[in-house]
């Protein structure tokens, strides 16, 4: 009987990789690494697997609970509510943080939850209209290759 594999097994297969060293908790380098951001991009997907990506910004744009648990708030915007509405659907969501200006790159995927309110929480971000709890599942620095550096004028 043969097992079957997964895409990205048969591709490192394929093009003779190893891949790249995956954890499921956030080291204190990538706390203050996602902490210290202005943005980041959020994927979901809907109960049908439909994707939707958005770019989520403030300052912090996160904040780390724990080594497995971050938290970002979710503003009053465009009132579609595409990314939490999906998080209602589908639990599985992924992060990407990018400096432009040190080429860096963190990814978190993780499960979702939406939170209506927390005392604490609501101290960090005063006018988050709810909150996104997630517990991570992956967590990896990625390849700086060709991240393109922007840098702002001084």
């Amino acid at each position: 009987m043969q097992l079957q594999q997964s895409g990205e097994e048969l591709l490192r297969e394929k093009f003779g990789t190893s891949g790249i060293h995956v954890g499921t908790r956030i080291h204190p380098f990538f706390k203050s690494f996602m902490e210290s951001q202005q943005f980041f991009f959020l994927a979901t997907s809907n109960a049908k697997g439909e994707c939707d990506c958005s770019f989520r910004g403030g300052i912090p744009p996160v904040v780390v609970l724990d080594d497995q648990t971050l938290i970002f708030p979710d503003y009053e915007g465009n009132g579609a509510f595409q990314s939490l509405g999906n998080i209602l659907e589908n639990p599985h969501v992924g992060m990407l943080f990018v400096n432009f200006e040190h080429a860096i790159r963190i990814r978190i995927n993780g499960r979702a939850e939406i939170i209506d309110t927390h005392p604490e929480w609501k101290r960090w971000f005063p006018t988050a209209i709810q909150f996104v709890k997630v517990t991570t599942q992956e967590v990896y620095g990625n390849c700086n290759a060709r991240i393109p550096r922007l840098v702002g004028k001084e």
